[in-house]
């Protein structure tokens, strides 16, 4: 059963926690440790809890575990699920846009090598900043008390990206994005190639004005919640 919205009990609660398995909480140290150390929950509070496919629920904290409150909720998947794919830059910004992609509720991340990238990942760097990236993720989810964990994804190459179904390109001289625009690609700050701009795909604009990747990332990500919500209500 779906539920209320987890959003009602922001109030009501301490904190919101991603978690393995929403039916069998087993609380590692480290989480122990970040919710006594680093939230300061004390013994007894409530927290809502998640395991970031939809199930949530309302739990008090023992100071080791956490215990049921109420019943479990289980929400159906957003609709339509919404795609961004960001090429990558310079550090730091990704976990700019994934950290916010994450809170609005972009159901997947797609970061790829476009020709004009600057940073160009091995196979040790493509590991270790998987690794970091998801645990951007995770950390915003908790704060933005979301219960959809977003998929992270790696491509090589935008001719990858352009494969994915309903692919557009974000561009300065495309058309006005409207709702019918669920997965989008952001170039890099050099600009699309010309073989990357050749690709037979639509273009949309987010802005009359020339966005840094990071911010149009955020912007693409924005406007596509923001059409899926109002689509919810009509």
């Amino acid at each position: 059963m779906s539920g209320p919205h987890i959003g009602e009990s922001k109030t009501s609660t301490e904190a919101h926690i991603l978690v393995d398995d929403i039916e069998r909480l087993e609380l590692s140290e480290e989480k122990q440790h970040h919710l006594k150390k680093v939230r300061r929950i004390r013994t007894g509070c409530n927290v809502t809890a998640t395991d970031g496919r939809g199930a949530w629920g309302v739990f008090r904290f023992t100071g080791e575990s956490l215990e049921n409150t109420d019943e479990l909720y289980y929400s159906e998947k957003r609709e339509p699920a919404l795609t961004v794919a960001i090429s990558l830059t310079k550090s730091g910004k990704p976990d700019l846009a994934v950290q916010k992609l994450t809170e609005l509720g972009v159901d997947e991340v797609v970061l790829f090598s476009a020709e004009n990238s600057i940073p160009i990942w091995n196979e040790s760097k493509l590991s270790k900043n998987h690794q970091r990236l998801n645990r951007i993720i995770q950390s915003a989810l908790e704060q933005s008390r979301g219960i959809w964990l977003p998929k992270l994804s790696f491509l090589p190459s935008f001719a990858d990206v352009a494969q994915v179904p309903g692919m557009t390109m974000a561009d300065y001289n495309g058309e006005q994005i409207t709702s019918s625009c669920k997965c989008l690609a952001i170039g890099p700050e050099g600009g699309w190639s010309p073989a990357e701009d050749s690709f037979n795909l639509p273009k949309v604009s987010l802005s009359d004005q020339v966005l840094r990747a990071e911010t149009a990332a955020i912007v693409a990500g924005s406007l596509m919640s923001a059409f899926r919500d109002i689509g919810k209500r009509t």
